[in-house]
């Protein structure tokens, strides 16, 4: 009974540590199968003046010579609570336009066994008006997107900063769970004549783990074949999963 008890406990781990590593690389972060379909609020439906459709535009024509890329990713996350684990993780970033990211990881450790690719479609503007009500900001650097999940799942909202060059600079997301709660950071660079996401800095409250991680990408190479996600489900209560 003892030896059981350990198996549920350490599988509740891995998969506490699995969110708090998918949230670092702003991958994978919406959660499990959605429920119940939920309407847009009211204060997520009030105001598009700021047209919408040409921020989306923005972030999406960002780069148009810019197809996709591969860059080596290290992945330095520290948890700030028991256990107190620190994986220093070690893969490749594949990126491919609109906004489809595959991280693969090498040599993970033994309580993160079996999570090493991580695919995600969360960036891709295009599929925003989709799955979210999204209200507008105007902010002194360009706009605050106030991001409602039309599709009930584990994520409530998500508040997205867009520079007025297309970046997205901060993003944050906010859990249906109390407490649970995911800040993003990304800082952009010239690389070869392209600005991209050369550091990511995340803090991270996610069932009960508390961490604190930071992403770096580096040796890019561009427009490139590269892997891209398994294909969005056709169910519709599937296609903003991820």
């Amino acid at each position: 009974m003892h030896e059981k008890s350990d198996h549920r406990f350490n599988a509740r781990r891995r998969r506490a540590l699995f969110l708090a590593l998918s949230a670092a690389f702003v991958l994978a972060l919406l959660g499990p199968a959605m429920a119940a379909r939920t309407e847009p609020t009211a204060s997520a439906t009030a105001s598009k003046a700021l047209s919408l459709d040409a921020i989306i535009a923005s972030v999406v024509g960002r780069e148009p010579s810019m197809i996709s890329y591969a860059a080596r990713a290290v992945l330095d996350i520290r948890q700030t609570n028991f256990p107190y684990l620190h994986p220093v993780l070690n893969g490749m970033q594949y990126y491919s336009r609109p906004g489809l990211t595959i991280v693969d990881l090498q040599h993970v450790p033994w309580y993160l066994n079996g999570i090493t690719k991580i695919e995600g479609a969360t960036l891709d503007a295009n599929r925003w008006p989709h799955c979210y009500a999204i209200a507008v900001e105007q902010r002194q650097s360009g706009y605050l997107l106030h991001m409602v999940r039309k599709i009930r799942g584990e994520v409530d909202h998500i508040d997205v900063t867009v520079a007025s060059s297309g970046e997205i600079p901060h993003i944050e997301w906010f859990y249906h769970n109390a407490g649970d709660h995911v800040v993003l950071d990304q800082l952009y660079e010239n690389v070869n004549g392209y600005r991209v996401v050369t550091k990511q800095v995340s803090q991270i409250t996610l069932h009960h783990i508390h961490a604190l991680g930071t992403s770096t990408f580096s040796g890019f190479s561009f427009n490139l074949p590269v892997p891209t996600p398994t294909p969005t489900p056709t169910e519709p209560l599937r296609q903003c999963d991820n």
